[in-house]
């Protein structure tokens, strides 16, 4: 019974190294390509799209002639718009919920009047208020 053990023992050593060796590749290859964003942060990404082209529904800015073409160009213009003046991406400890409740609520109210080219514009919509500190 010993020869069994020990004619399998190099084989399990080098299944355990194998594992680790792979294991610390992928956290390496992660941190090289950056963490991917908290799941928290692309449901807020995609709650404030949603708020802000229902809102261009509402206030007649999709169709043909309008400002968006459809509602899913809306939804592009609007997410790449997010991407480039909200950084909720640098949100590292997620999403303030309250905070970001209160931003989609300023959205959903705002008059059809109103200037809303950015969020930032907006007093409830400020990405350093809604980051969790």
């Amino acid at each position: 019974m010993k020869k069994t053990r020990t004619r399998y023992a190099p084989v399990l050593l080098f299944v355990v190294l194998g594992t680790g060796v792979a294991l610390g590749a992928c956290s390496r290859e992660n941190r090289a390509l950056g963490e991917s964003p908290r799941r928290d942060v692309v449901r807020a990404l995609q709650s404030l799209a949603d708020a802000r082209c229902d809102r261009a529904m509402r206030c007649n800015q999709i169709g043909g002639g309008q400002r968006y073409a459809s509602r899913d160009a809306c939804i592009q213009s609007v997410r790449q718009s997010e991407r480039q003046e909200m950084n909720l991406y640098g949100c590292s400890k997620g999403i303030d919920q309250e905070e970001l409740s209160e931003c989609l609520n300023e959205i959903n109210t705002a008059n059809c009047d109103a200037a809303f080219d950015a969020l930032s514009q907006m007093a409830d919509c400020r990405p350093s208020d809604m980051c969790v500190d």
